[in-house]
């Protein structure tokens, strides 16, 4: 039987948030293996954020085994045995305690006990998946929304044929009050860490220290030079590559991209109260980390 492993994280957020930069700095620590998006819990709970009609039944469809068989695919090349597929499960509580299990084992064939899995559309799902991942943490990357509606518009215009519908603001808009409701709904439970992009970029070791603590593990000097991301990243998401460097604040297209009127109706239609409130919860002492680690635990199976 494999040893179990000592932290499991997950990372999630609105899409163009930091969520690819901070794996990338997690996964330069010695004992982390991270994985490429798996949606494993968007298979699990429904693709938005409405739930699917069989899981307030217990039940599964099982199609989070499928994107277990497509993880164990992309795994094919690194070292190491890699396990066997968990059998197909019809209680959704047993089937999801064996993609812990799945991905724990898969973490130690690598030799490493702390694994991370980044799926930005798993924050439509954060407290329920929390409550599936004994011990796990949940971090949600937040950021301005006004950067990330420019920011996904820019990579819309840049990448077309992948986003046909991202170059118009009301996308991003859209995404981004969804996934900061969902943020804010669910850092009311334990387990779950709001990480600032702004603060990361700008106080990144600060950040990556506090951050650090929280999860239980040792900060590392190689954490300030992210990872290679094609390890995590397919050959054809160019939006995410990037060599290996050390990080530099980013610049706001958000004035460069739009004009004033359109700016206006941006910053009218995003609820930017909701940000201010998440804001106004962290410390400026606590390096643009907010962790909602009191309270209660919660029932581990997702009911």
């Amino acid at each position: 039987m494999s040893l179990p492993v000592a932290q499991r994280i997950l990372v999630m957020g609105c899409s163009r948030s930091g969520t690819t930069l901070l794996q990338s700095m997690l996964a330069s620590h010695s004992r982390v293996h991270t994985f490429p998006e798996t949606g494993v819990f968007l298979k699990a709970f429904g693709m938005r954020s409405t739930v699917l009609p069989w899981v307030h039944l217990g039940l599964t469809a099982g199609k989070e085994r499928r994107a277990l068989e497509r993880l164990s695919a992309s795994q094919s090349e690194a070292p190491g045995q890699l396990p066997e597929l968990p059998p197909r499960r019809y209680r959704l509580s047993r089937s999801l305690a064996e993609v812990v299990s799945f991905l724990d084992r898969l973490a130690r064939a690598q030799g490493k006990d702390i694994w991370v899995e980044k799926t930005p559309r798993h924050v439509f799902h954060a407290k329920r998946i929390r409550r599936s991942i004994p011990g796990g943490l949940c971090i949600h990357m937040v950021r301005d929304g006004r950067d990330v509606v420019a920011s996904i518009v820019d990579r819309g215009n840049r990448f077309p044929e992948r986003f046909p519908r991202q170059s118009d603001p009301g996308y991003g808009i859209r995404q981004w009050n969804r996934s900061l409701r969902a943020t804010e709904a669910a850092i009311k439970d334990p387990g779950h860490i709001v990480v600032f992009y702004e603060s990361l970029v700008e106080g990144v070791e600060a950040t990556l220290k506090t951050l650090c603590g929280i999860a239980g593990l040792e900060f590392e000097e190689a954490m300030l030079t992210p990872a290679d991301r094609s390890s995590f990243t397919s050959p054809d998401e160019e939006w995410k590559h990037q060599v290996n460097a050390p990080v530099h604040a980013a610049t706001s297209k958000f004035e460069k991209l739009f004009d004033e009127a359109t700016r206006l109706w941006i910053t009218r239609r995003l609820e930017l109260g909701i940000f201010e409130r998440i804001r106004r919860h962290a410390s400026e002492l606590s390096g643009g980390v907010l962790f909602s680690g009191e309270g209660r635990e919660e029932d581990p199976h997702p009911g």
